[in-house]
């Protein structure tokens, strides 16, 4: 009679250790779940953040072509004005020396006619 309480006795302890295991297992397959639904929600909202951060750097970013172009376009003028004034106050000096140049020629000979 022993014989049989003892196996009784191990065949109730297996059968709880199987419990225990199918437990254990539902239990990790349950948190695996719950994981990768709390993933996926960080990651939706990640999205949404970085989603708009662009949004705003669009937005920042929208109208600074035609300011750039603006910028652009006045510096040039005023560059261009510059090189105006400054050719202004030569073109005297300029047709001064071609009226020397012309009028009084210095004789040099040239190099190839060696």
């Amino acid at each position: 009679m022993s014989q049989q309480n003892g196996i009784a006795t191990l065949l109730k302890a297996e059968k709880e250790a199987h419990e225990i295991v199918s437990q254990a297992r539902k239990y990790r397959q349950d948190k695996l779940k719950q994981a990768k639904v709390d993933a996926a929600s960080e990651i939706t909202a990640y999205k949404l953040k970085k989603d708009e951060e662009l949004k705003q750097i669009e937005a920042k970013n929208e109208g600074g072509v035609g300011d750039l172009e603006k910028e652009a376009e006045s510096q040039i003028q005023g560059e261009l004005d510059d090189i105006k004034k400054v050719a202004q106050g030569k073109t005297g000096d300029v047709v001064k020396l071609l009226i020397d140049s012309v009028t009084n020629p210095v004789p040099e000979i040239h190099v190839n006619a060696a």
